[in-house]
């Protein structure tokens, strides 16, 4: 599926951004001392623009001194089951490493036949680790956050991470 492609160069382009403010969507609350990053969010609206997708809403935060990131997006595409565009996403991720450079672990997928699941995972891309948490829909709506961290602090940052990647719902 193309739009789970999309996802891929998403985390990319996530890793690799530094910092227009969208409205809110998400309903979620950066930790403490993270501020909105507007080119963050611009560059993942965008790049989910190009894959021909609908955006339903895009934010992103962080904490650029110590190297914290986080960007939540919503978006609609074609649709099928849960467990499949989960397996899809993570093949794309996987079977283009040299392309993305990104490396994937913990894989947790969505019960097959269900109508909804959560998709989790860690990932690894250069200098950045991170986790993705991402609500999959048979309709094809798919919200995801992604936080990730560099070699700055790496405790305090997956810290901060963990609870923001556990209260998306």
């Amino acid at each position: 599926m193309a739009e789970l492609r999309l996802i891929a160069l998403l985390i990319a382009a996530l890793s690799a951004c530094r910092a227009s403010e969208a409205a809110p969507t998400s309903g979620l609350t950066p930790p403490a001392g993270w501020r909105a990053l507007p080119q963050l969010a611009s560059a993942a609206g965008d790049a989910a623009k190009a894959g021909k997708l609908t955006v339903d809403g895009v934010e992103a935060w962080g904490e650029t001194s110590r190297g914290c990131y986080a960007a939540w997006f919503a978006v609609r595409g074609g649709g099928g089951a849960p467990d499949a565009m989960a397996d899809q996403l993570v093949k794309s991720l996987r079977v283009e490493p040299a392309l993305f450079g990104i490396l994937v672990r913990d894989v947790v997928k969505p019960a097959a036949g269900a109508a909804s699941g959560m998709l989790s995972l860690t990932f690894e891309r250069g200098a950045y680790r991170g986790k993705l948490r991402a609500s999959l829909a048979k309709d094809g709506k798919l919200a995801a956050l992604t936080c990730f961290w560099n070699w700055r602090e790496p405790v305090a940052c997956e810290r901060a991470c963990n609870g923001l990647i556990g209260s998306l719902r």
